[in-house]
């Protein structure tokens, strides 16, 4: 996917058909044709797609007309889930009554099939009488039945013609009765709302977990990634290795929660860029020396953005590792992408340790600045992408305090003084902040106003814990670290590593909805622990 601006492109008379045909280009050649005819309505359109997959590689109009209508699509589906997931709790759920008027839809094709038996069976039965009286008093081939016999006659069929009228009168009543009780039940259902079962949120439940031990002389002898689902209570193991490396790193999780990025470097100073995810276990997506290649994060569900120290980010396909784009950008630390542009903290060219972004739209991006310089901080993308949030312990001048600025580093302003980090947000786009409170350390959830009061969520998640950063004696003043924090999407559990006074540490996780706090798993002293984030795979689906 080439990132230019269409403007600067010649024209194309090919690029409304490319544009009408796009889903049927986004498909393989090889499917079979009934389930590729999305908008090819004869042969003509057929011919013209064949054209039209051949002039696209060669066109860079068309190629560039094609990636921004994706790009588009997949952003618009984006906001159209954000939209829904915001929206979700202010809709009655209709699930039990779609289930139970199926129930009885079903159990009364059962009763009306069991009843047609019960028929059959009957007429079978009269039938079989006839033939046998038929058999013992044969009738004349040239009878004839006397007037009165005949009068009877049409009698006995008037009389049955009024019996069925009557009966399909009475059954049509009974099934429209039966269908009002239904829908009246179907709208009692919907007016009433479900319980709230206290886990997850459109099946963010499942919290990722990297686990590594290292040996004596530093390096990593073992690693593990662990599915945590808290809905479940249950660990399931997704990759383990013994191979021996001298660093792993997990990246992010992508947007649809369905694949983790890692990295890890070999002892042959080769760093190595891979996806693991349910449906294809791991999968090597690029590789590079170890010396010329950073962090990586993710563009969108197939596609990620990597960094090289010797000046440059690339973008890269998930699928096929084939290099997509690159921009010659001097980066320290790639932060996060919100289409169209990357956010990554300078270096070199650049002031070290401020926020920077750049419009990847663009062929030659002109960086721009959004903070001031702020070491060791954790920047946290609003949900709508407008605000980005911060803490700044003092270093640049502007106050010990939680800062909010706009994503183009307008509209800075202090949202909270003192002590405490940004978690991450709630549904309703509300910032959460960790803080240590007496010796214990408390979630609150800030107002939505400015100078609204801030309503405290737990008051101790992690009991017994002495630090969420590090060994107590390496941590003389920041006890609250982010690394080492993970609050679930929309703010319905969190993810704890806190440390002990003995250097061990605990796995938690706090249930915010109900506030109860559980140990997933104790870990000795000098296990490496990494929280990348939430997902929405299943312990189920997860490769053991």
């Amino acid at each position: 996917m080439k990132y230019v601006d269409i403007r600067d492109l010649p024209p194309c008379s090919f690029s409304p058909r490319c544009l009408r045909l796009i889903d049927d280009l986004d498909m393989p050649p090889a499917t079979p044709a009934p389930t590729r005819l999305a908008y090819i309505e004869d042969l003509q359109d057929e011919r013209q797609l064949r054209q039209l997959r051949s002039h696209v590689s060669s066109c860079l109009t068309c190629s560039a007309l094609l990636a921004e209508a994706r790009r588009m699509r997949t952003q618009q589906r984006m906001m159209l889930y954000y939209y829904m997931v915001a929206n979700e709790k202010q809709v009655p759920s209709v699930s039990s009554a779609i289930i139970e008027r199926i129930w009885r839809e079903h159990k009364a094709n059962e009763e009306g099939i069991a009843r047609k038996k019960e028929t059959q069976v009957y007429e079978q039965r009269v039938q079989a009488r006839q033939d046998i009286t038929q058999a013992a008093f044969p009738i004349p081939l040239y009878a004839h039945s006397s007037p009165r016999r005949r009068f009877l006659q049409h009698v006995l069929t008037l009389a049955t013609v009024a019996a069925v009228l009557l009966a399909a009168v009475g059954l049509l009543n009974h099934f429209a009765g039966q269908s009002g009780a239904t829908l009246a039940s179907l709208r009692t259902t919907e007016q009433k709302p479900l319980a709230n079962p206290g886990v997850g949120n459109n099946d963010w439940n499942s919290a990722l977990i990297g686990l590594t031990m290292l040996s004596t002389a530093g390096m990593v002898r073992s690693l593990a990634f662990y599915n945590y689902d808290a809905s479940q209570n249950r660990m399931v193991t997704l990759v383990e290795s013994t191979q021996t490396y001298l660093a792993v790193n997990t990246d992010g999780i992508s947007t649809d929660g369905q694949s983790l990025l890692f990295d890890d470097i070999s002892q042959s100073q080769q760093k190595v860029y891979q996806i693991f995810s349910p449906a294809t276990n791991v999968q090597t997506v690029y590789q590079i020396d170890a010396k010329r290649g950073g962090n990586a994060i993710w563009m969108d569900t197939t596609h990620i953005l990597t960094q090289r120290i010797d000046g440059g980010v690339q973008e890269l396909d998930t699928q096929t590792g084939v290099l997509q784009s690159a921009w010659t950008l001097r980066a320290s630390r790639l932060t996060f992408y919100h289409h169209p542009f990357l956010y990554f903290t300078g270096a070199q060219n650049l002031k070290a340790d401020v926020l920077y972004r750049a419009n990847l739209s663009q062929a030659n991006p002109i960086p721009q600045q959004v903070t001031q310089s702020l070491p060791n901080t954790h920047f946290w993308l609003s949900i709508d992408g407008t605000t980005i949030s911060y803490a700044d312990q003092g270093s640049s001048g502007q106050g010990q305090g939680i800062y909010t600025v706009g994503s183009d580093g307008s509209n800075l302003r202090l949202l909270r003084k003192g002590s405490g980090i940004p978690i991450g947000y709630t549904d309703d786009n509300t910032l959460m902040v960790m803080d240590q409170v007496s010796n214990k350390f408390q979630v609150s959830k800030l107002g939505i106003a400015p100078g609204a009061a801030e309503k405290i969520i737990f008051a101790d998640a992690a009991p017994g814990a002495v630090s969420l950063c590090g060994l107590p004696e390496l941590v003389a003043v920041l006890r609250v670290c982010a690394q080492n924090i993970a609050l679930a999407p929309f703010g319905h559990g969190l993810l704890l590593n806190a440390y002990n006074a003995d250097g061990t540490s605990n796995l938690l996780y706090d249930n915010l909805a109900t506030g109860t706090s559980q140990i997933i798993r104790s870990l000795s002293a000098g296990t490496g622990v990494q929280l990348p984030g939430w997902s929405t795979m299943s312990v189920t689906s997860a490769a053991a």
